[in-house]
């Protein structure tokens, strides 16, 4: 799986350093693999390696993405500020080449024991969108706290999914018990890369409770069999503009430190 260029490596032990079960290490000056069979394929030695001399399996150094530098914070602040959850969308269709753009970097978001384990569910139309939200509601039905939701939803309103006309949903085996957490991150970074490309999105936190709690409104997503949506997105083209980033409550946070 691990394969070390002999005639490109230096031996410079920054694999070793970096890999998080200790995969690597030095012998009469020559870096060495062992118990292979630990390693989580997470990718820390060949990011690492300067001169391009580590792989795995199916992954050649001299394929990789060169990486460049990170943008400014104040470039990353202003987009983690200003992005807004989007309830106003245009009556138009998402190009699925650029959410795929957003999807293809979002595969990158951390996950426990770098399992990747998340596989995505885009849902298009509102037809098909309101489907599940007949479920949804059923649900809900049955919850005095939801009777606000039921009311808007038999009324013909769209409290589920705000008219949007996608939806996307990151799934997950729940056998795992960091699926979830698998799964918000994964979206979290999808909610951050969508408005660069032009897209709002707002959380699908009602969607997100059913289908986490019944099998019945999962069977209607459609999901594959096994894998339960976590956590989603309404997604669309915008149809408002915001113009200022609104006020929030103060940061709260308290230290714990030897220094204390």
């Amino acid at each position: 799986m691990i394969r070390i260029d002999r005639e490109r490596c230096t031996v410079c032990g920054l694999c070793a350093e970096v890999c998080p079960l200790l995969c690597f290490r030095a012998e009469d000056g020559v870096m060495q693999t062992r118990h292979e069979e630990y390693c989580m394929r997470c990718g820390q030695c060949t990011a690492i390696c300067p001169s391009a001399a580590v792989s795995l399996e199916g992954a050649p150094a001299d394929s990789l993405r060169e990486l460049k530098p990170f943008i400014p914070f104040e470039d990353f602040d202003n987009l983690a500020r200003g992005r807004r959850s989007v309830r106003a969308f245009k009556d138009a269709p998402v190009p699925r080449e650029v959410l795929l753009r957003a999807l293809d970097c979002a595969r990158y978001a951390p996950t426990g024991k770098n399992l990747e384990n998340v596989t995505w569910l885009v849902i298009e139309g509102k037809a098909r969108l309101r489907k599940i939200a007949d479920a949804v509601v059923d649900l809900f039905r049955a919850d005095e706290r939801m009777a606000g939701v039921v009311r808007a939803h038999d009324a013909g309103g769209d409290p589920i999914f705000r008219d949007a006309p996608c939806a996307v949903f990151a799934l997950a085996d729940s056998k795992y018990d960091l699926s979830a957490c698998n799964c918000d991150i994964a979206v979290s970074y999808l909610e951050l890369a969508l408005p660069t490309l032009g897209l709002g999105t707002c959380w699908a936190g009602f969607a997100m409770r059913a289908a986490i709690s019944s099998p019945e409104v999962r069977a209607a997503f459609g999901a594959p069999e096994g894998l339960t949506p976590f956590a989603g997105l309404m997604v669309g083209l915008p149809k408002l503009k915001y113009s200022r980033i609104p006020a929030r409550r103060e940061l709260r946070v308290t230290w714990l430190s030897d220094n204390a």
